[in-house]
């Protein structure tokens, strides 16, 4: 399995920073049949999150020949669709949901038709409807790949771990980590607030009531804390010296440790944490928009399809039926329980730059203490 990286709070959006360096030549993945009938589909989306075998398929049943344009950044994707405005080169770009509402806002999507697609039915149901992917009324686009923050533990030591409250408990005291800014949020939803910040768009102060008390409460128990942590590799590697029993991770680096054979687990506490998602968004005006629906149509044909994408990109997939096909490693690695599923809060779009400001600061705060 490929290395993981994590994400810091702003990068979410491109977690892991993989794939191809910037926008890269559009790419042929096979010439359609000479049998074929006309038809293209211009793709732009990050490195190994659509697997070549189903593209080959796809284009073998349809004839329809794709050309895939690697990304590794939201941004990049954005400049792009908004410089060519209503003639775009390309019909599907790969969004995270927490972007939606800047791609939205610039008209650069259209909103999905879920009657387009008849397997839709095989989404998970956690994303079928979610809040986050529904902006205006509509929804925008397929989730696909999803990485969420997580409890991670040493199973050697702590054998059970359903609340976030662990993190505090005196036993494991100097055996614990985490980044400030991403458990910052998880430690106000652990005290009944909203760690998004989605419901506080219209009530600064009671946001910065519920963010001074999570700060307050991470300074006041400061001495659990071994190391305030801001890469994947550094978390990995505490784990493995058995520096720390107990962590906030992102997915991402714990499906790694756990893959190599390491003892640890990465669960959803009952309190719940935060994810993203990223999607297949068809673009506004995009000229084969009938041709991304026949792909989004056969992205969720199969659970092999999710499969191989959660193998190949080390996210987890939305699509049911996945977690039949891996071994035992692969499940403790890349997916969790519906229940836990349905735990994660995705990060929304709203409230954004409230949030940021606010988190920073108490960040600092907690680090200055």
């Amino acid at each position: 399995m490929k290395t993981i990286h994590t994400p810091s709070r702003r990068t979410a959006l491109k977690l892991f920073g993989v794939g191809a360096a910037g926008l890269a030549a559009p790419m042929l993945i096979r010439p359609r049949p000479a049998w074929a009938d006309t038809g293209v589909l211009n793709i732009t989306t990050y490195d190994k999150f659509l697997p070549a075998d189903f593209l080959d398929k796809f284009q073998k049943d349809t004839g329809i020949e794709v050309r895939v344009r690697l990304t590794d950044d939201q941004g990049k994707q954005y400049n792009l669709l908004t410089a060519e405005g209503a003639t775009p080169s390309t019909d599907i770009c790969t969004v995270a949901g927490h972007r939606y509402s800047q791609f939205i806002s610039s008209n650069l999507l259209m909103p999905l038709d879920t009657g387009k697609i008849a397997n839709w039915k095989n989404l998970n149901t956690a994303y079928q409807e979610a809040p986050w992917a529904r902006v205006d009324g509509n929804l925008w686009g397929l989730p696909i790949l999803a990485g969420y923050e997580g409890l991670a533990r040493n199973v050697d030591y702590v054998k059970d771990a359903p609340s976030w409250e662990v993190m505090f408990d005196p036993e494991f005291k100097g055996l614990t980590s985490y980044t400030i800014s991403d458990f910052m949020t998880i430690t106000m939803q652990y005290l009944g607030y909203d760690g998004d910040f989605v419901s506080y768009a219209d009530s600064p102060d009671l946001a910065q009531k519920a963010t001074n008390e999570a700060r307050d409460f991470l300074i006041k128990h400061k001495d659990m804390v071994r190391k305030y942590y801001d890469a994947g590799s550094e978390v990995q590697q505490m784990f493995i010296n058995e520096d720390i029993y107990l962590a906030q991770s992102w997915s991402g680096p714990i499906a790694k440790l756990i893959m190599d054979g390491h003892p640890i687990q990465l669960s959803v506490p009952k309190e719940g944490t935060f994810g993203f998602c990223y999607t297949l968004n068809i673009v506004n005006n995009a000229p084969n928009a009938e041709n991304a629906y026949k792909l989004l149509n056969a992205v969720l044909e199969t659970p092999e399809v999710g499969a191989a994408m959660t193998r190949q990109s080390g996210y987890s997939s939305t699509i049911s039926g996945v977690a039949d096909l891996l071994d035992e490693r692969e499940k403790l690695a890349l997916t969790l329980s519906q229940e836990e599923t349905d735990r994660i809060v995705f990060f929304s779009s709203v409230n954004r730059e409230m949030k940021n400001e606010m988190i920073d600061r108490a960040t600092a705060e907690v680090k200055a203490a």
